[in-house]
C-alpha cells in the first residue's frame, strides 16, 4: 500500500514539472517541399545555411539577421514586425550587433534554466512596443522642403494644439499584450531550442506567434495564420533545427572586427 502512495505522488511531481515545460524530442518535418539555402547578413558578418520552403526567398536584414519571405508576401503584410508570411532569423543577444539591455539577457538566461517569466516580460514589452509604434505612426509625415515646412514642423512641436492626438487609449492601461504562453524544449541538430508559442494583440486584434530560441543566442520567429496554405509559424521550429550559423567577427572591447581584415 505505502509503494502505491509513493509511486502516485512521484507521478503528481512529474506531472507538475513537466506542466512548466513540455519535453519533446521530436522535431517533424512539414510536409512540404523545402530546399537548402545559405545567405549572408549585411556587410557578411554572418553566414546562414538552412532549410526554408521551396518557393520562399531569403533576404539579409541588418548586420545579425536575415527573413525568408512567403510568395505571398507584400510590402504590407511583410512589413511587419511580426507577420505570418516572414520568417525572422537574428542573434537575440547583439541583434544587429548592438547588445541588448542586462535584464533581456538575464531573461534569455532564465529560459534555459526553465524560468520563464523574464522571457514572458519581454515578449510582452516588444508586443507593447509594437503597439506603441502603431499610434506614432498616426503622426502626420513630415517634409523640409521650404522654410514653411520647417517652422510647421516646430509648431507641432512646441504648440500642444497643433500637436495630434497620440494619447494611447485608457484600455491600454495595465494590458496584457501577450498571453497563453505554451513552452515546449527540443533537443535540436545543433543544441537546445525552446519553441515559445504565445497569443499576442496588436490594437484590438488578436494573433498568434512561436519564438524558437536556440541555445548558441539564435532564433527563429513566426506567426500563424489558418487561412494561409502555410504560414511562417508552421516552418520555424523545423527552420530552427536546421538552421547552421557561421560568424566572421568578434567583439573586442566594444569593437566589432571582421575576421580577415587588418586593424
Amino acid at each position: 500500500m505505502k509503494n502505491k502512495i509513493l509511486s502516485a505522488i512521484i507521478s503528481i511531481v512529474l506531472m507538475i514539472l513537466l506542466v512548466g515545460c513540455q519535453q519533446n524530442n521530436t522535431i517533424i518535418k512539414p510536409d512540404i517541399e523545402t530546399k537548402t539555402v545559405t545567405e549572408n547578413s549585411e556587410g557578411d558578418y554572418i553566414t546562414f545555411s538552412l532549410d526554408i520552403p521551396s518557393n520562399w526567398k531569403l533576404y539579409a536584414q541588418n548586420y545579425t539577421s536575415i527573413a525568408c519571405f512567403s510568395p505571398d508576401a507584400n510590402k504590407t503584410n511583410a512589413s511587419e514586425n511580426i507577420s505570418p508570411y516572414k520568417l525572422s532569423i537574428d542573434n537575440y543577444i547583439i541583434p544587429s550587433l548592438m547588445p541588448i539591455d542586462d535584464k533581456y539577457k538575464q531573461a534569455y538566461k532564465d529560459l534555459f534554466s526553465g524560468k520563464y517569466d523574464g522571457i514572458k516580460d519581454l515578449i510582452c514589452d516588444n508586443i507593447e512596443y509594437i503597439n506603441i509604434g502603431k499610434v506614432i505612426d498616426s503622426f502626420p509625415d513630415v517634409t523640409f522642403e521650404t522654410p514653411e515646412s520647417i517652422m510647421d514642423y516646430f509648431n507641432i512641436l512646441v504648440d500642444g494644439i497643433s500637436t495630434p492626438d497620440v494619447t494611447m487609449p485608457e484600455s491600454w492601461n495595465d494590458k496584457k499584450w501577450a498571453t497563453d504562453f505554451t513552452f515546449s524544449e527540443y533537443n535540436g541538430k545543433n543544441g537546445k531550442i525552446i519553441a515559445v508559442e504565445y497569443s499576442y494583440v496588436i490594437i484590438d486584434k488578436t494573433y498568434k506567434a512561436i519564438n524558437c530560441y536556440r541555445d548558441d543566442d539564435f532564433s527563429v520567429c513566426g506567426a500563424f495564420d489558418d487561412s494561409n496554405e502555410i504560414s511562417s509559424g508552421d516552418v520555424a521550429l523545423w527552420v530552427a533545427n536546421t538552421l547552421e550559423v557561421s560568424e566572421h567577427y568578434k567583439i573586442d572591447d566594444g569593437a566589432v572586427l571582421i575576421e580577415g581584415k587588418d586593424y
